[in-house]
């Protein structure tokens, strides 16, 4: 069974079953990670800079049933064409949709284990949404927590087949019906865009 110390900030273990590969690479041959991507230097530092520039101009809330985390909300259609003009074309994505957010966890944020939802937008005609991302504006050191575990269903105490770790301009690719989770982060912010594309 997999435990979170969120006291301290440490990402803590109470069994290893040699189950989770926390890293900044997908491990292949595992049927439950496919269609899972962690795509790195992708984004040059100038778009950083500016998503962070506009997330500070964005006010936030902390409501929420099952995440301890800030979420800025914005809809760009701007912002959604420059997303998914730095993404490889050969991964075949045509749209990003332009409702997304920000999210900041402070220590001791997490979100708990559920899979993402279908979402459409307006610019489409209604298309839905097949997968998720989330691009990280800040690098969180290794033993710090706040990894995106990606986990065999979203019970307290799944299998854990793979923990990514944040990033500073990688960006987490994965079909929105892939059970995961926020690990609790230390002593280090998680911040990142969160959005959905097809």
């Amino acid at each position: 069974r997999r435990g979170v110390v969120c006291e301290g900030g440490m990402s803590d273990t109470d069994e290893d079953d040699g189950s989770l590969t926390s890293s900044l690479d997908v491990p292949s041959g595992v049927p439950a990670l496919e269609g899972v991507r962690y795509l790195h230097n992708l984004f040059p530092e100038e778009f950083l800079e500016e998503l962070d520039e506009i997330r500070n101009g964005l006010t936030g809330s902390m409501a929420s049933s099952n995440m301890y985390a800030n979420r800025r909300f914005l809809r760009s259609n701007e912002l959604a064409r420059k997303v998914l003009s730095y993404l490889p074309k050969k991964l075949g994505y045509t749209h990003v949709l332009s409702d997304m957010r920000f999210i900041e966890y402070p220590p001791g944020g997490h979100i708990l284990p559920h899979v993402d939802g279908v979402r459409r937008d307006e610019e489409t005609s209604g298309a839905e949404s097949t997968t998720s991302f989330l691009l990280f504006t800040e690098e969180i050191p290794e033993g710090e927590g706040g990894e995106t575990e990606f986990l065999e269903s979203v019970d307290d105490d799944a299998k854990v087949f793979f923990g990514a770790r944040p990033n500073r301009g990688s960006i987490l690719l994965f079909p929105h019906g892939v059970a995961h989770r926020g690990n609790c982060v230390g002593c280090w912010p998680k911040v990142l865009l969160r959005g959905d594309l097809y």
